[in-house]
């Protein structure tokens, strides 16, 4: 007899366990928790939409809750669901959504901010590819004209060192024809007095041997 009373208490306790999950009160504005499996029964409260209750046994039309922290009671089935109201969804679903929405926005202006940097530095290595370039171009230009300066340079010399030794050569000659000018006149000029004195001289004797033949 011991043994029956304890396997129906057990039995009793799986099946009371076994019916225990979280319920809520339809979208539904509100409805009546009553005393017992029925209308006819004393209205205990009044469960606004979204109530979440604990079931404790389900019936054919109506179940026994109860109210998180309060009394039992029974509730129509057809106002029990095993989601939360939409309402309440959506209100929580909202609630989830706002943080999401202002970190999107965070990140939208982030984003642009970026792709403004994005831009910049694309200018920027575009300006520093274009002053390489440019670099480039006038290093370049200046090898040419190194080059250029150099050869140049080494023509300008070796026109110099012509110069110089044409003018050296200039210096030369005239230096010859100045000493065989002055050669020359002296010649001229010893000639020439030669000349006079043996002219002078011839007069001088003409003069003497006149009185002779007188």
């Amino acid at each position: 007899m011991k043994k029956t009373v304890l396997m129906l208490v057990l039995i009793a306790i799986c099946t009371g366990q076994a019916y225990a999950e979280t319920l809520y009160i339809t979208d539904r504005f509100e409805i009546t928790l009553r005393a017992g499996a029925g209308t006819n029964y004393r209205i205990l409260r009044m469960l606004p939409s979204g109530q979440q209750v604990e079931l404790i046994e389900r019936g054919s039309e109506w179940s026994k809750v109860q109210l998180p922290g309060g009394p039992e009671g029974w509730v129509s089935n057809q106002y029990l669901q095993r989601n939360p109201a939409a309402r309440d969804s959506l209100q929580e679903l909202t609630a989830r959504l706002e943080p999401l929405a202002v970190e999107n926005e965070s990140l939208k202006a982030e984003n642009e901010r970026l792709l403004i940097m994005n831009q910049e530095i694309a200018r920027q290595l575009e300006e520093t590819k274009r002053q390489f370039e440019e670099a480039v171009s006038n290093y370049e230009h200046l090898k040419e004209a190194s080059a250029e300066f150099l050869t140049i340079k080494e023509e300008h010399d070796a026109l110099l060192a012509r110069l110089e030794e044409k003018r050296n050569r200039i210096e030369h000659l005239e230096s010859r024809m100045t000493e065989e000018f002055l050669s020359a006149a002296i010649k001229w000029f010893l000639a020439g007095a030669g000349v006079l004195l043996a002219g002078i001289l011839l007069g001088t004797r003409s003069k003497k041997k006149r009185p002779g033949l007188r």
